[in-house]
C-alpha cells in the first residue's frame, strides 16, 4: 500500500500488515514527522472475491435485468402494442405469443332488434371503455325463444378491426327467422386469438 506523509508529501510504499490497527501512529523516515494515517480495514479473502465477482458481474446482470423488463412490458402490453403497430402481431405471433381483445374495455352499446318481414335485423356498437386503442374483438350473436331454447347462433364481425379510446365500430346482421318476436337476443365479444390476416 502507498502511504503519504503529511508534512514533507514523501510517498512511501509498506505493506499492509505494518499497520496492526487504525489509529496507530508512524514516523516520517525524511522528515521525522509523526502522525496517524487513515487506513481503510482490509477486506478478507472471501469479501475481496466476492466483491470481485460482484463487480465483473455487475454489467451483464444490469444489461440481463434491462432486457427483461422490455420483453416483460411488450409481452404483457402487447395488445396495446399490436393496435398501434398491426404489422407486429405477425412478429408476436411467430414468437408463439397470442393476441387477443382485450375483454374488459370492449363492450356492446345501443343493441336495437327489429322486424321486417320474417327478416330480423339486429345492430349495435361495440365501445372501446378503456384508456387506449383496442382490437375490435369478433361477435358471438345468440338467439333464444321465451322458454331458452336456442334459435339462432352466430359470428359476426364489427365494421371497424380498432376503436379508439372511447370510441366505438358499428356492427350490423340481418337474417331470416320465424317465430322470434318475443325472443332474447345477445350479442357477446369473444376473446378469440386474432392472426395477423385480421389486421388488414
Amino acid at each position: 500500500m502507498l502511504l503519504t506523509c503529511e508534512n514533507c508529501e514523501t510517498i512511501f510504499r509498506i505493506e499492509a500488515t505494518q499497520i496492526a490497527k487504525p489509529g496507530q501512529q508512524v514516523r516520517c523516515s525524511v522528515c521525522r514527522h509523526v502522525w496517524a494515517p487513515e487506513i481503510e480495514e482490509q477486506a478478507q479473502p472471501e469479501q475481496r472475491i466476492v466483491r470481485d465477482s460482484f463487480a465483473i458481474l455487475r454489467r451483464p446482470l444490469l444489461i440481463c435485468g434491462l432486457i427483461i423488463i422490455c420483453f416483460s412490458l411488450l409481452s404483457f402490453n402487447r395488445g396495446i402494442i399490436t393496435s398501434y403497430l398491426p404489422s407486429a402481431i405477425g412478429l408476436y405471433d411467430m414468437t408463439g405469443l397470442t393476441i387477443r381483445p382485450d375483454l374488459d374495455v370492449l363492450e356492446v352499446q345501443n343493441l336495437n332488434a327489429s322486424f321486417q318481414g320474417d327478416n330480423l335485423r339486429i345492430s349495435g356498437d361495440l365501445a372501446n371503455i378503456g384508456s387506449f386503442r383496442a382490437h375490435a374483438a369478433p361477435l358471438q350473436l345468440i338467439i333464444l325463444d321465451e322458454d331458452g331454447v336456442m334459435l339462432h347462433n352466430r359470428r359476426l364481425q364489427p365494421t371497424d378491426s380498432f376503436i379508439n379510446a372511447g370510441g366505438a365500430t358499428d356492427f350490423f346482421i340481418q337474417i331470416s327467422i320465424e317465430d322470434a318476436r318475443q325472443a332474447e337476443i345477445r350479442v357477446e365479444p369473444l376473446a378469440i386469438r386474432l392472426s395477423p390476416q385480421s389486421a388488414n
